[in-house]
């Protein structure tokens, strides 16, 4: 049984191979994910300054 069944599973793949090696190229369909970098923080008065 188990000859047989690497033997079915053998043929499957190589007879999907040329199917696969020429597939569409879908990578164009999805835009890569990009993320903006923070917004910067407003500047209050009295946040932040320097002691006297």
């Amino acid at each position: 049984m188990k000859p047989a069944l690497t033997a079915i599973t053998l043929t499957v793949s190589l007879a999907a191979a040329p199917a696969v090696a020429f597939s569409i190229d879908t990578s164009g369909l999805i835009p890569t994910l990009t993320y903006p970098g923070p917004a910067p923080q407003p500047v209050t008065q009295g946040t932040g300054a320097i002691d006297k």
